[in-house]
């Protein structure tokens, strides 16, 4: 590869790899300004010595300090981003009880039971202080009219203190406090009627505001034109980028039918945008004048669609890949797409340093990328001589590209792979191009009567096609495969496979075929390692679970889950908070289940009344009905369990058991959970909250 036509993917590269490092050091990093203020003088110093030397064999030390001085503007970039690093930033505050003043950050999502609003902290206030302070915070609004009347930019106050956004409770629990963090959002905040007032003021920023009020016109105009229920759901999604009208339901069937990236706005949409806007302004002639015209009124159009659809990384990359692709024809400049994908990376980095862990930010440009490498080479294995199988193959070849890139990204963080991918795409790709082409004319014309409708129905009936196709390939044998995991070692050597894979397709060299070989065995060895060391496991895992109690028994790959009966039928508890634990080790994902209430028997537990059994542990759930012994012999438990809403009484836990450690589930309230706690420490019994995490113990075979 000539590297000299793709100098954007080494400063790209070195670019994340600053921002990497500054995120690995955490808050170590932001003390390190001194020590990176020398590593740019030496910086400096290597390009002095090239000026110096001017000699072409030591061009690398030219090289080698451009590399150095990217790593270094993406950990100083990537420090700038930090909000916590700031002076008024409202964590540092120490003034005691106030009121804030925040804006609106972002449109109102309507939850079932409150309105969630992102808030950007504008100033504090209280009897002795008036600072302005910084940051975001999540805040949850009982659903009253007043909080649904919010909107973009409007600022309110409220003075509840903000809280801590709890770290991941349970084992492989996804990180919420890191994502919202990388979000530059550090607190959240819950307000009831009465906490909070809105002030009449409104701060928006005028672009956004317009943005945000056209979109909201459109959403109603789809829905003039006959999109309704599901069908509304997937179009507002497909053509703007909004899903909160998207059902649980029909979002699960695309993500089992792998066609989830249908759904997010991309560069197809741009490309669709671009075309038609092309077509519409062909009236301007092709003079050097009008020509200039044209492109910026397509800059202008592309770049409102994104702000439109949200700035989602997959439609920031493709819109700045158009707008490298116009500049270049402005220069009369051909670009080269790997370089231009990187380029439109490297900005948005710059932009935001965050973005490099965003995972639609990853999985967009690994998509991509693996099209533009893997593509050809896959479509060259076949060769079709008709043009209409030709066709379905060359977009199979896409599927597969893309899948083949994105699989180890699935599989490390969402433990699962869609089997049928390639038939979905087949069926998707023609009715998705269709419903976005159309679609943008339903936009466009939506004012014009009849007309409207009648692209409105077409528009819906294609819908209602997509749909029904994801429904079928869902209820397909083996849809979704769940349970599959990868530590982040083996996500390494999975992407030195891919790496080798296309360095064996381009340069045809055997020698890559030993390397391919030797990091195949390498994964091998460590997934049977792995999956020999869990056989033999033993465990009993307390899950914090917030309202609820789940136990789990593990034996081997065997999993038993006992848990209160409102669990079972809160499927997204479950995959939130316990399916990432069950995935890392191999455990079935349809555990064998009983209801705290049952009772037990079996070869590995056996459950009697408040009474639990299992890989020599007795556990026992405490029951305030329960009759002191007065006398009798104590019962020897090696943890008593306190669940639900139970008023603490340790004097009679201590004349009814003899306590090895006491346990407070996450199903106690944080105010009774406290006295159990503060209560144990004066009884001197070993005590372990799970609202802190969960409770894990390993049994010795």
């Amino acid at each position: 590869m000539n590297w000299n036509k793709y100098p954007f993917v080494r400063l790209f590269f070195a670019l994340a790899l600053g921002v990497a490092l500054r995120d690995a050091l955490g808050s170590v990093g932001s003390g390190m300004s001194r020590l990176f203020v020398a590593f740019a003088v030496c910086i400096g110093m290597l390009f002095l010595l090239f000026r110096v030397l001017k000699s072409y064999r030591h061009l690398w030390i030219y090289g080698v300090a451009t590399i150095l001085v990217f790593i270094y503007l993406g950990f100083f970039r990537a420090c700038l981003q930090d909000v916590t690093a700031k002076r008024d930033y409202f964590g540092a505050l120490t003034t005691g009880e106030g009121c804030f003043l925040a804006r609106v950050y972002e449109p109102p999502s309507e939850k079932d039971k409150s309105m969630k609003v992102l808030l950007d902290l504008r100033g504090f206030m209280n009897d002795t202080a008036k600072l302005k302070v910084s940051g975001k915070v999540m805040a949850y609004l009982e659903k009253t009219e007043e909080a649904m009347s919010l909107v973009y930019g409007d600022v309110v106050a409220f003075s509840v203190p903000i809280e801590e956004i709890s770290p991941p409770l349970n084992p492989e629990e996804f990180d919420y406090q890191r994502y919202l963090n990388r979000h530059g959002i550090t607190g959240r905040v819950f307000l009831k009627q009465g906490d909070w007032f809105n002030t009449g003021v409104t701060e928006a920023n005028p672009v956004y505001a317009f943005a945000y009020r056209f979109r909201d016109k459109l959403l109603a105009a789809m829905q003039r034109c006959g999109l309704t229920e599901n069908e509304f759901g997937v179009g507002a999604a497909i053509l703007l980028g909004y899903d909160e009208s998207l059902p649980a339901q029909v979002r699960q069937n695309y993500v089992a039918a792998g066609s989830m990236h249908i759904l997010c706005v991309s560069g197809m949409h741009v490309g669709i945008i671009y075309l038609l806007a092309s077509f519409l302004l062909g009236f301007l002639g092709k003079g050097r004048r009008m020509a200039l015209i044209r492109r910026l009124i397509l800059l202008a159009l592309v770049w409102f669609y994104a702000l439109l659809t949200g700035l989602s990384p997959s439609i920031m990359r493709a819109t700045l890949m158009i707008t490298f692709v116009l500049f270049g024809e402005l220069i009369h400049r051909k670009g080269f797409a790997l370089n231009s994908i990187a380029a439109s990376a490297f900005v948005l980095l710059m932009i935001d340093p965050n973005n490099l862990f965003a995972i639609g930010f990853q999985l967009s440009y690994v998509a991509v990328v693996g099209i533009v490498l893997l593509q050809r080479p896959i479509y060259n294995l076949i060769y079709v001589k008709n043009k209409l199988l030709d066709k379905v193959w060359e977009i199979t070849a896409v599927s597969l590209a893309a899948q083949i890139a994105t699989m180890p990204f699935a599989v490390y963080y969402f433990h699962q792979f869609t089997p049928y991918f390639w038939l979905s795409n087949l069926l998707m790709t023609p009715l998705s191009f269709l419903v976005i082409l159309l679609g943008m004319l339903l936009l466009v014309f939506s004012w014009v009567p009849w007309l409207n409708l009648a692209i409105g129905k077409v528009v819906w009936l294609l819908l209602h096609v997509m749909n029904l196709s994801v429904a079928w390939i869902e209820r397909l044998p083996c849809s979704l495969v769940k349970g599959l995991y990868m530590n982040d070692f083996q996500f390494a050597l999975s992407m030195l496979l891919l790496l080798l894979l296309w360095l064996f397709v381009n340069l045809k060299k055997k020698r890559m075929m030993l390397e391919m070989l030797t990091v195949s065995a390498l994964f091998a060895m460590t997934m049977a390692w792995r999956s020999q060391r869990l056989s033999q496991q033993s465990q009993i895992l307390v899950y914090s679970v917030r309202n609820h109690t789940a136990i789990n028994i593990v034996d081997g790959n065997r999993n038993m889950l006992l848990c209160d009966e409102s669990l079972l039928s809160e499927s997204s508890s479950i995959d939130y908070s316990l399916k990432g634990h069950w995935a890392r080790d191999q455990l079935s994902m349809n555990p064998v289940c009983y209801i705290l209430e049952e009772d037990i028997d079996n070869e590995l537990v056996v459950k009697h009344r408040h009474l639990l059994s299992a890989h020599g542990v007795l556990l026992a759930f405490w029951d305030p009905a329960l009759a002191l012994h007065d006398g009798k012999p104590k019962v020897a438990v090696d943890y008593l369990m306190v669940c639900e809403k139970q008023r603490p009484d340790l004097q009679r836990v201590v004349d009814t058991y003899r306590v090895g450690t006491l346990l407070v589930d996450g199903s106690v309230p944080n105010y009774l959970a406290k006295e159990w706690v503060s209560q144990a420490e004066v009884y001197g019994i070993p005590c372990f909250d799970l609202r802190n995490g969960a409770f894990e113990l390993s049994i010795n075979n």
